[in-house]
């Protein structure tokens, strides 16, 4: 995270302490993201306003309930009173399947709340920060707002444009090539850690996306593999305009997670109709027989997507880039080369200068994993250096 911003005005503690509670409600956020969907993954930390001292902590619970401020102040119990909340995201103030965070927090008697990102749905937008301050409770704007922006950026494009977050995944050669795959079965160019990290995308994301010719390659199973989190495998999403996706392959061997075929038109899909586990959505093709990625992505934030991976090849993620539905391009770079016979340019024609060269992205994280380099780009249109 980048360093905090200087002390708020009226601040309950010093910077470094308000700095680091915030810290904490953000790790805690991102713990649970790809699990709390259609709803925010919410970091909640409540601190006595007298020590600092933690008295409560929570995020939001699988399945998107209860809310992260509920369960911290569960925890808290009457240690809340007086206390300071430091939330991710403005606490709720509609009535839903569970009272409003706001006037539970209000009656909590909590002095101060500290919060991340205002809450763009229009039934929160700003109302949940109106009722905490219409009840006597002083309200700050935190640290790290971008960070808390981008952990809720799929909430926000979910609410503000129809869509969820997008994620592109891609692991590449020295030369910026990736393998062609063949056989039915995947071909490796990373090492164990960076495709640990791999699984840890998939973990982390609602619904992972692949195209019909990745599937007819590599056969894959598209699930998390991470010991532990293998219940957190995301919804299986495979574009096929056309369909033409045999029965046997190993997607439909197991009915969870689900698989959900989007095609271009559904009577082509007979066969995989009555397989367990398995949803067909039509959205209609072009002319030319490709889908429309935005009616593609409409759908799936309508089935309750916040956020997507895709792991498609070069191509379905080129169509993603082109059309300007990328948010974050993960690019996982090998030592190693391949043989160009046996390889693909990352992105088609232009390879990695798409996403490497290009204004409309930048380069917001360099990390290794063990000999491999993971360099996270990030769309300028949400995160700014």
């Amino acid at each position: 995270m980048n360093g905090a911003p200087a002390q708020p005005i009226g601040a309950p503690f010093p910077p470094a302490r308000m700095a680091s509670l915030m810290r904490r409600a953000l790790f805690l956020a991102e713990s649970n993201l790809g699990a709390t969907a259609p709803n925010p993954s919410v970091g909640a930390v409540f601190a006595d306003a007298a020590t600092g001292e933690i008295v409560g902590s929570a995020v939001t619970a699988p399945g998107g309930r209860p809310h992260a401020e509920v369960r911290a102040l569960s925890q808290a119990g009457e240690r809340a009173r007086g206390s300071v909340l430091f939330t991710t995201l403005e606490p709720c103030s509609h009535f839903g399947a569970t009272p409003p965070c706001a006037h539970s927090v209000a009656a909590a008697g909590v002095a101060t709340v500290v919060y991340g990102s205002l809450d763009p749905d229009m039934r929160v937008a700003g109302k949940g920060l109106a009722w905490l301050t219409s009840h006597g409770v002083r309200v700050l704007r935190g640290d790290f707002v971008k960070e808390a922006d981008w952990l809720n950026l799929g909430h926000t494009l979910r609410v503000t444009e129809r869509r969820p977050f997008v994620q592109i995944k891609l692991a590449v050669d020295a030369n910026g090539r990736v393998p062609s795959g063949a056989g039915g079965k995947p071909v490796w160019i990373t090492g164990e850690a960076a495709r640990a990290q791999a699984q840890l995308l998939r973990a982390r994301a609602d619904a992972i996306l692949v195209g019909r010719k990745t599937v007819e390659a590599d056969d894959p199973e598209l699930t998390c593999r991470l010991p532990g989190l293998e219940d957190r495998s995301p919804v299986r999403v495979v574009l096929a305009p056309r369909c033409g996706i045999l029965a046997q392959a190993r997607l439909f061997k197991s009915q969870k997670p689900p698989v959900w075929i989007v095609c271009g038109d559904s009577s082509q899909c007979g066969g995989l109709t009555g397989l367990p586990g398995v949803k067909v959505f039509d959205v209609g093709a072009s002319t030319a027989g490709s889908l429309n990625l935005r009616l593609v992505l409409m759908r799936l934030a309508a089935e309750g997507i916040t956020r997507l991976l895709v792991e498609g090849g070069p191509a379905t993620a080129r169509a993603f880039l082109d059309a300007g539905l990328a948010d974050e391009a993960i690019i996982m770079q090998s030592e190693a080369q391949l043989d160009p016979a046996a390889s693909l340019p990352a992105f088609g024609s232009k390879g990695m200068e798409l996403v490497t060269s290009s204004n409309s992205y930048i380069l917001a994280a360099r990390a290794k994993a063990g000999p491999d380099t993971i360099h996270t780009y990030r769309s300028t249109a949400h995160w700014q250096a």
